[in-house]
């Protein structure tokens, strides 16, 4: 795309496209995700929320015809990928939509050889995909499930691929497509409607800002997870992290990194849709908020159970002078709500099906951008050639579906945060990651490993990771640790077990002086392109 004379926002919205095809257990149009936008011409950033929705009357239709939550499919949420990544070529792209869509057309018609990951996950859910008559075509074509290295073919997804090139949004929430989806959820006792789909709508809001070392780092508001991301850089900036030293070889640094990371999740359970609950998140990431954690964050030793100071009252702080002039989201005054405080959620717990694209073209714009199924093969349920997600919410409290002036739509919190951070008015760094509730966890390490360590990016995604609970004093390890400083992490109470893989895994690209570096994580499929 940038070869045709493209800029970075066709590039995002062709590869979003084109790897739905080629990772249908990660992505496709049957899902969503969420996409940050930097403009450097303008100076300016826009975030595209188009993460599946429910509308709240189906829910009110399910619960007039069963009470049980047992319903296949009912999980499925309105797809919001093809209407997302549809609005952010319109609104910012330089080529046709034509010339967007044909990679993507290219690969279902003609197909692509069949690889290890994709046919691992076939492979472990055979159970599940073989009751879909969709997937027994493509994977099981004669009655056998196909090879690595054979041609994979979905000439359904191609004839889907091409009435959304030819009619745009109206080729999916419209017409055949719309009717199949339809009569599929509610085969399976789902209670959506033509209109549901037709209504959905991809959500344009401010990204979230804080200030990380001099430098803004927009991530992604509510119901995204970039406040989580925010929030644990901002428990870290006190520390000199470089004197320190690595966490894999330094108990201190270790401690700072596994505490700031369990109070970021600990608060993450307030994230919601903003259009239910009033989500506190400039409070969250401001300066004032991250020192009432100094007594429980980098003290060298494990605390059971970590407090929950209020960040409500810092939510009016005045905004950092990094991110004055990209008018962030925050501030009470900003969200719809008519109730005190969110409720006790849990991110999506899922294992990483997900995909993540960072983009940046000549003229200095950058894309972040992330698409989702939400579990391997979403609902495990295709039609017209792609896979429902089962990104929706599965339960809403019976006050929320009858309180008065509740809005139509509720969109479930999710841990996925493309990210951008800016030194001055260019971009330094575009980064994201597929990995469930671990994306902010596997972000916030790598992160560090660039901006404070100054490692190279590839070097930083190589590092091993830890992943602390929220709860509890365990944190798994992956990968090589210093044994005298796992000791020494014993010692502070931390309780240290081993993992040999950790499916969070991150593709970024960062500015050294004029050239751009991109990286892929290794533990994954992914790779660096440029021209």
């Amino acid at each position: 795309m940038l070869r045709q004379g493209g800029n970075a926002v066709d590039a995002a919205v062709a590869t979003a496209f084109a790897v739905g095809v080629a990772e249908p257990e990660m992505s496709g149009v049957g899902g969503g995700g969420a996409m940050l936008i930097w403009l450097q011409g303008e100076h300016r950033a826009e975030f595209l929320d188009f993460y599946p929705a429910q509308p709240v009357a189906s829910f009110r239709r399910v619960r007039a015809t069963r009470a049980d939550s047992t319903m296949p499919l009912r999980v499925v949420g309105v797809p919001g990928n093809v209407a997302g990544l549809l609005a952010a070529h319109a609104k910012y792209g330089k080529l046709s939509r034509e010339v967007v869509m044909a990679p993507a057309i290219r690969l279902a018609e003609e197909g692509f050889p069949l690889y290890q990951v994709l046919a691992e996950m076939v492979e472990r859910d055979s159970a599940r995909l073989t009751r879909d008559a969709v997937a027994r075509g493509i994977y099981w074509p004669n009655g056998k499930p196909i090879g690595v290295g054979e041609r994979v073919r979905n000439p359904e997804l191609a004839a889907t691929l091409h009435r959304i090139s030819a009619e745009g949004r109206k080729g999916f929430y419209e017409g055949e497509t719309a009717r199949r989806l339809v009569a599929k959820l509610n085969e399976g006792g789902h209670p959506g409607t033509l209109e549901d789909l037709a209504a959905y709508t991809p959500n344009w809001r401010r990204p979230l800002c804080t200030a990380y070392h001099g430098r803004a780092v927009l991530s992604a508001p509510p119901p995204q997870g970039g406040m989580q991301v925010l929030h644990s850089l901002k428990l870290l900036e006190p520390f000199d992290l470089p004197a320190m030293g690595y966490p894999t070889r330094s108990a201190p640094a270790f401690d700072a990194f596994a505490s700031a990371m369990r109070a970021a999740q600990q608060m993450s359970r307030l994230n919601d849709d903003p259009r239910w609950v009033m989500i506190p998140a400039r409070g969250l990431i401001s300066s004032g908020y991250a020192a009432r954690w100094r007594s429980e964050v980098g003290v060298r030793r494990a605390i059971d159970s970590l407090s929950t100071p209020d960040p409500r009252p810092f939510d009016a702080a005045a905004v950092a002078d990094q991110c004055r002039p990209h008018a962030p989201f925050g501030g009470t005054g900003s969200v719809a709500t008519d109730a005190a405080q969110a409720p006790d959620g849990k991110p999506n717990e899922a294992g990483g099906e997900t995909t993540h694209i960072s983009v940046v073209d000549n003229d200095g714009n950058a894309v972040a951008v992330t698409v989702t199924n939400s579990s391997v093969f979403g609902s495990g349920t295709a039609v017209a050639g792609f896979f429902l997600n089962d990104s929706g919410i599965r339960f809403f409290r019976a006050d929320d579906l009858d309180r008065a002036g509740a809005p139509a739509w509720r969109t479930r919190q999710t841990t996925i945060a493309p990210t951008i951070v800016l030194d001055g008015e260019r971009v330094k760094m575009v980064v994201g990651s597929p990995g469930g509730a671990r994306i902010p966890l596997a972000m916030m390490q790598a992160m560090s490993y660039v901006l404070d360590y100054r490692l190279d990016p590839l070097e930083a995604l190589r590092m091993s990771r830890i992943y602390p609970q929220r709860v509890g004093r365990q944190v798994e390890l992956e990968g090589a640790f210093d044994p005298a400083a796992l000791e020494d992490v014993r010692a502070m109470g931390y309780q240290p077990t081993a993992q040999s893989f950790g499916y969070a895994r991150l593709y970024l690209i960062v500015r050294e002086g004029d050239r751009w570096v991109g990286a892929a994580d290794p533990r994954h499929d992914g790779q660096v392109r440029g021209f």
